[in-house]
Order: C-alpha cells, then structure tokens, then sequence
C-alpha cells in the first residue's frame, strides 16, 4: 500500500539526489572505544579477579577448621585453669614447695592459654580481612562482568553497523513530507529482500524526511523530523540485536531481519526493547529524542554491514 505523498520538487530532489561519494574503505577503524579491546580487557580482568576470589575461597576454607581446633584448645586450656584455680587452696596447705610447684604449672598453661587466645584473635582478624576482600573483589568482579556484557553488546552493534568509515562531505538533501504513516507491509513477504518498497514507516502520521548521514556511515540514512516522544517502531519482523547509547547515533536499537539485513533507529529519547526480543511490524521500539538539532527520528537499512538508502525501501 503506497503511502500519501505530497509530490513536488521536494519529492524528486529526494527520489532522484545524487549518491554521496563513499570513502574508502581503509580497514576497520571502529568507533573510540574499540569494543574488541574493550572485551579482551574486561575478559582479562574478570580471569584475574575469579582467581582472586578463588584464592580467597582457599585460603578461607583453610582458616575455617584452623580458627575451629584452636577454640577448641582454648576451651580446654579454660578448663585447666579453672581446676588449677580449685587446687589453690591445697596447695597453700601442702607447703612452700606444694605451693610453688602448683604455682609454676598454673603460670605455664596461662600463658599458653593467652598464645592461644593471640592467636584466636589473628586468626579472627584474618577472616574478616578475607571477608572484606571478597565482598571488594565481587564488587569488582561484578562490575568487569558488566562492561564485558557492554562490550559484547557494541560487539554485536558493529557486526550490525559494518565497517566505517569518514563522514562523507556536502550539505543535507532537500527533504519530503510524508503522510499515512500507519500503512503495513504487504502481507505473504516473508523475507525482508522482498520487502523493498513496502516496509512499514517507522513513524505513524505526518512527518519530514531527509537523507543525512552520521559520522561513520557510508552510505545515507534519513532524518525524520517528528515531535518529541513520537514513537519509533519496527518496519519488518526481526530480533533486537542491540540497543543502547552508541557514539554518534545516540540511543539506538538494532533490528535483526534475518539473510544479514538490519534496520537502525536512532537519536532516541528512550527504548522500550532489549537485546534478544522478538518484534512484530510495528512494534514500538522506543521514542524520538532530540540531540540539539530538534526532534527527530534517525532510520539506516543495513544489508552485510553497507548501509542501504531506506528511500526506495519505505517506498517513497
């Protein structure tokens, strides 16, 4: 079902603008903060720190039944004390030597008991440094955990985004306004290659449209000028591969169609989806922010990492 256009010099400017000129392709040059070396260093620190936590778990293991035999010598060096103390008496009555002798093994097990208690306490204090250094090094390790989640995620968004490359040169297209934004794609297409034309329009209503690019994309995606809030939606069924703040697109989702085809939605206010979920066309994928330049929704079709025009896609 063909959308309502309002067809005029616009409209050709839009349909028939000349191709930007791509850079050239110099490799793989990901955007600052390289989630390869952000995953390998996350990936190292989560190794170093589950040996961490696994030489304390050691080491805490071996203070257990340590601090347990030396409570249990110190009850029993509590008892000899307390029958040394009922035989003082008897001893007072036995004689000087009586005495003595009854005096001298009552000073040797109190200074047992007191190298027993001293080492109560370090063995005490010892736990609970271990204690503390465990509760740190989960926190820690915690942490390394999330940033190798992150890194994964962006992983996954530069498989989705391709290669990049510079921003290309020139000044932004004319732009076209577009009506009947709730027209569906065409029911049967089963494949988002056969979709081209008869992709839903990731906005509902009237909105302004105009090829841009965002730095490191080679190839144009379209600005979609709308109020702030306006919900974004999913053009084609697919899984969200990822969705999250990412360099210059701001917040965005990525939509995986299946055969290498990916939609992008960016300079979002807010996402309603994660990663992993199952969309339906013209599932709400969150709403459309406002990066300084005015509202706007930014829209990339993607196929193998090369950005797509979306144009013909939405077919306007």
């Amino acid at each position: 079902m063909k959308r309502a256009l309002i067809v005029g010099a616009m409209l050709l400017g839009l349909s028939a603008a000349p191709a930007r000129p791509v850079a050239q392709n110099l490799g793989v040059s990901p955007m600052p903060g390289s989630p390869i070396a952000a995953l390998s260093s996350a990936q190292a620190e989560i190794v170093r720190l589950s040996n961490e936590l696994t030489r304390i778990d050691t080491d805490a293991s071996t203070l257990t039944p340590e601090r347990a035999a030396l409570r249990a010598r110190a009850r029993q060096q509590a008892r000899w004390l307390y029958h040394l103390s009922q035989g003082d008496a008897l001893a007072l009555r036995g004689g000087p030597e009586m005495l003595l002798d009854h005096a001298a093994r009552g000073g040797r097990v109190r200074r047992v008991f007191h190298t027993t208690l001293k080492a109560m306490e370090r063995a005490d204090r010892r736990a609970e440094s271990l204690d503390l250094d465990r509760q740190r090094v989960a926190r820690l390790l915690q942490v390394a955990q999330e940033q190798r989640s992150r890194a994964e995620s962006e992983q996954r968004a530069q498989a989705a985004l391709g290669v990049y490359g510079a921003l290309p040169p020139g000044t932004a297209p004319p732009s076209v306004t577009v009506y009947g934004g709730a027209a569906s794609v065409t029911p049967g297409v089963e494949r988002f290659a056969e979709s081209a034309g008869r992709l839903l329009f990731p906005v509902a209503g009237r909105a302004e449209v105009r090829r841009a690019f965002r730095e490191g994309a080679e190839g144009p995606g379209i600005e979609i000028t709308v109020p702030l809030g306006t919900s974004a939606r999913t053009v084609f069924p697919g899984r969200v591969a990822f969705a999250d703040r990412y360099g210059a697109y701001g917040m965005i989702v990525i939509v995986d169609h299946g055969d290498h085809y990916y939609t992008v939605s960016a300079n979002l206010a807010r996402i309603d989806v994660r990663v992993g979920q199952e969309l339906s066309t013209g599932d709400v994928v969150g709403s459309a922010g406002d990066d300084g330049r005015g509202p706007m929704l930014y829209f990339e079709v993607r196929h193998a990492g090369e950005t797509v025009d979306p144009v013909p896609w939405l077919g306007l």
